[in-house]
């Protein structure tokens, strides 16, 4: 099961060397997603990070850095994705984007993967509620766009995530609510997804 970790929505001081340090601890892919901050902000975030690292991030804004960095991922958010034409996106990209219903699956081939909730409660946007049933389980039929279960995921809801057939799982809160467990909890998280470890 592959593990992704999404930026903190603000910038904070010591972020470049967590996220170093995440990378170093076995991290393949960052997302890096500021909801209110300028193109300067993330170039200095990119900057912060070792450029070994580079293609691993995926921008979610200011995709015209990539050039600029060694970046291949890019992140089109849902709004995003609906006002552009598929045929827009380069195989020289991993692309990836978002979606808060399953029947929009078939509207994704083109992209690589997909983040999919509020799985469960959020635990970095207070009210804002998982919308996933009791016993669900992923279907996800013969879609080649993989499935990544994002929202409210805490250490000991990863089990639990697995068992519903997700293909990796994204984790903000659960990494950036408290930055000094930050590389800790990294590391106990991916102890859990090693097991149905997969390469996006």
């Amino acid at each position: 099961m592959e593990l992704i970790v999404i930026a903190k929505p603000t910038l904070f001081k010591e972020e470049c060397h967590l996220v170093n340090q995440l990378f170093e601890a076995g991290l393949q892919v960052f997302h890096l997603r500021k909801e209110n901050a300028g193109e300067a902000d993330y170039r200095k975030i990119v900057e912060g990070i070792l450029p070994e690292y580079h293609p691993r991030i995926a921008l979610h804004h200011f995709h015209t850095l990539a050039t600029d960095y060694n970046i291949t991922r890019i992140h089109h958010t849902e709004s995003f994705r609906k006002r552009i034409t598929p045929n827009t996106l380069t195989q020289k990209h991993i692309w990836s984007t978002s979606i808060h219903q399953l029947s929009d699956i078939d509207r994704i081939t083109p992209y690589h993967y997909s983040f999919y909730g509020p799985v469960f409660n959020s635990l970095s946007k207070p009210g804002y509620m998982g919308i996933i049933p009791p016993g669900f389980h992923l279907n996800k039929h013969n879609s080649k766009t993989k499935l990544i279960a994002l929202g409210g995921i805490g250490l000991n809801q990863i089990d639990q995530v697995k068992e519903m057939n997700f293909d990796g799982i994204a984790l903000l809160g659960t990494i950036w609510n408290d930055p000094t467990q930050a590389l800790s909890n990294f590391k106990k998280a991916k102890r859990h997804c090693l097991a149905h470890h997969q390469t996006l």
